[in-house]
């Protein structure tokens, strides 16, 4: 339990200071006036908390703690999960870094923790694009190298405990092999044999600078994840994002992959972050992605009996309309208020004739919808949830968000800044401590008043 209370500490320390520091990376402005920050994050309870009865039992027990977080573009560049990383790691026993891509296999790839280099000469496939052929895990791609070229991938900077990096491939008939430097060490190991997936293990001394995995050459090779494990207690946190994915990524997942993947990892909490997509889409079909969250979610469940799931669903975002003259007025000039009734049923009508009633910021038209759809089906599921949405302050929170000093969201008015994904780790981490100090006192028997567990993050259903 001291590891929960440290982090909740921490993710109080992050709010605080984030409200008195300025971003480096968000320029002033003379033509916006000035703000104050944005209200710290309110500490919005976990729902259906008792889901969470497995990570809470993990991390009552003290051992090495492991956590996969899955999700689109928020998630894909390791800043919400980084800092999220940050917080749940026990200070004195931090976790290894875990899983990453094959390599920086989409734009903006970023990963806390370990740089991640790529030569030219591999294929890469994308599971978010419909017409790549499988099989994809977790990490959403596979990289491919062709007979006779010895392309490479290079990890440099690490600065967790490793002590063996764990290659996911793609065992194949006439496979070639793969080569491991690790520093001076060369390691070897062949690819071919019955087509299926398969991990190959390399040991990490302590110390070591880099680690360069290479294609030999002599036959095709396919990579699908890269690990850096250790034996040591501490909390792991692997994050797979990929930037436009939605619920519907997860379908893609090859069943064989996917089961190998999760017992390996043997996660003890997997959370969810997908709706933002969604939420953009003016022609998504509620009914059927209602249809692939629910399977994916029992899915999920089903290859990883031992882990608790929690659904976030997306952040806060809106859009101007796509006539909207954008130098006309200055950022602060626009307001944001959410769609009426009438105006998110004529949307598409009030759109084609370019009205100036949605001349403002405003959420979309399927976005609500969306979120309460997963906060349905998460409860329904037996999956624990935790608005991310409601806990930035609901709809048009983010145009605040924006406009603040320093800026908590970038000018898209969907993607978070920095400042704005610490914040949110932050209020997901004090969420997550208060759920388990609730848990745990009435495991001990204590009594825990409803005011008490909603100000330690827990609700009943």
């Amino acid at each position: 339990m001291r590891g929960f209370v440290r982090y909740a500490v921490a993710a109080v320390s992050v709010v605080l200071f984030l409200a008195a520091a300025p971003l480096a990376d968000v320029p002033a402005s003379d033509d916006i006036p000035m703000r104050l920050p944005p209200a710290p994050l309110q500490t919005l309870p976990v729902s259906k908390a008792d889901a969470l009865s497995r990570f809470f039992s993990a991390r009552a027990a003290g051992g090495p703690l492991r956590v996969l977080h899955i999700g689109d573009s928020h998630i894909a560049r390791d800043a919400f999960s980084g800092d999220l990383r940050a917080m749940l790691t026990d200070g004195h026993t931090p976790g290894a870094r875990g899983m990453i891509p094959p390599g920086p296999v989409y734009p903006f790839f970023a990963a806390r923790g370990v740089e991640v280099d790529m030569s030219d000469g591999w294929t890469v496939h994308r599971a978010r694009n419909d017409d790549a052929s499988g099989p994809f895990g977790l990490m959403n791609a596979r990289v491919e190298a062709a007979p006779a070229t010895s392309p490479w991938i290079v990890l440099s900077g690490i600065d967790h405990p490793a002590d063996r990096l764990v290659i996911g491939y793609w065992r194949q008939p006439d496979g070639g092999a793969i080569q491991v430097r690790v520093d001076a060490a060369l390691h070897a190991f062949q690819t071919d044999g019955r087509e299926g997936p398969a991990f190959a293990a390399v040991p990490v001394p302590k110390g070591t600078q880099i680690i360069r995995v290479s294609a030999a050459g002599d036959g095709p090779m396919a990579l699908l994840s890269l690990s850096l494990e250790a034996g040591e207690a501490g909390v792991t946190l692997s994050n797979t994002g990929w930037p436009g994915a939605t619920a519907q990524i997860m379908t893609r997942w090859d069943d064989d992959v996917l089961r190998m993947e999760l017992a390996r990892f043997a996660p003890h909490l997997i959370i969810i972050s997908y709706g933002t997509n969604e939420g953009f889409d003016d022609e998504l079909d509620l009914a059927a992605y209602e249809t692939t969250l629910r399977n994916q979610l029992m899915r999920l469940k089903r290859f990883a009996p031992s882990a608790s799931l929690l659904l976030t669903g997306g952040p806060d975002g809106t859009r101007l309309p796509f006539y909207a003259d954008t130098d006309a007025r200055a950022p602060h000039e626009w307001t944001c208020a959410p769609l009426t009734d009438a105006e998110r049923r004529d949307y598409a009508a009030l759109m084609e004739a370019e009205s100036e009633t949605l001349l403002r910021w405003h959420d979309p038209p399927y976005l609500s919808s969306v979120l309460a759809l997963q906060e349905r089906v998460a409860l329904e599921a037996g999956v624990a949830h935790w608005n991310w949405r409601q806990a930035m302050g609901g709809a048009c929170a983010v145009h605040d968000w924006r406009l603040a000093e320093p800026q908590w969201a970038r000018p898209d008015h969907v993607h978070l800044t920095s400042a704005g994904y610490a914040a949110s780790a932050a209020a997901l981490a004090a969420a997550l401590n208060g759920a388990f100090v609730a848990w745990t006192a009435l495991r001990e028997g204590e009594t825990v008043s409803d005011r008490d567990r909603s100000h330690s993050g827990a609700t009943k259903d």
